[in-house]
């Protein structure tokens, strides 16, 4: 299993022969790497904000396979935050919850998009991290806030989402839009 170190563009992972193996990206590459000619891969995914049932993202996860409700194993703080409520679970291992989530296995396409609509490489890094329904302990990718204000980290910790103010990102105002189009131009 690979890692993407979104916030210093770094991907992890093994070469074919076994040995670890680091390959430097640029943000345009991100969701492509380990693409080529490879077989599809199937990959366990933790969930804890609007990428869950009954929220606005999931249907990103649509013909995604639903494994069940799990709690990460060590403690992250599950925050909301920014003008657009937004759920994060912060890069900060011990502090917070055990947060309760979903995991989900989902093909090399689902996880692309997955990483697109969480900005890896900018303001997210996908991470293994174990997870536990009370029974099994396995380890997933989970999605990691990697830059975040004081305001986050001074944010009430949640152990669980359950907020439904989350405005989507078709329905921000269009300032949002044209500060990422911004923001991506600046990247290539």
């Amino acid at each position: 299993m690979s890692e993407f170190g979104g916030c210093g563009f770094l991907v992890a992972g093994y070469n074919t022969g076994g040995a670890p193996e680091a390959v430097v990206c640029k943000a345009r590459d991100i969701g492509k790497v380990g693409m080529g000619k490879m077989k599809e891969k199937r990959h366990s995914v933790f969930v804890y904000g609007t990428l869950k049932r009954g929220f606005p993202n999931h249907h990103l996860l649509r013909d995604a396979h639903y494994e069940g409700t799990f709690r990460t194993r060590e403690k992250f703080p599950l925050v909301i935050g920014g003008e657009f409520f937004s759920p994060y679970l912060l890069h900060r291992p011990g502090e917070g919850s055990q947060v309760k989530g979903e995991v989900f296995r989902v093909d090399d396409q689902m996880l692309s998009r997955m990483d697109e609509l969480e900005r890896v490489g900018v303001n997210y890094t996908r991470k293994v991290v174990q997870v536990h329904n009370g029974e099994n302990v396995e380890e997933v990718y989970a999605y990691l806030k990697c830059n975040y204000t004081e305001d986050l980290l001074n944010a009430e910790h949640h152990d669980e989402y359950i907020d439904r103010r989350y405005v989507p990102r078709h329905l921000r105002p269009k300032v949002e839009v044209a500060n990422r189009m911004e923001l991506a131009a600046a990247r290539s």
